[in-house]
């Protein structure tokens, strides 16, 4: 084993390093998105549950006010 097969060697070892590098990182990635993503789902889901099971926030006088057009 000379010098060139070492030196050809500890570049591979690197390359290998940074694509594995790489790899877990857009792993990474892809996880925090699909949880934002289910997290931002069910917030609003939550939201929407919470609005049919309350008809008396539906039913306030500012609600009503704000789809009837006001007289001049």
């Amino acid at each position: 084993m000379n010098a060139n097969d070492v030196a050809s060697e500890g570049l591979g070892l690197i390359s290998r390093l940074a694509d594995e590098a790489s790899s877990v990182a857009m792993v990474a990635g892809y996880v925090a998105l699909g949880a934002a993503v289910v997290i931002g789902r069910s917030l609003l889901d939550t939201a929407r549950q919470t609005w049919k099971r309350l008809p008396s926030l539906r039913s306030s006088q500012r609600y009503q006010e704000r789809g009837a057009p006001k007289a001049a």
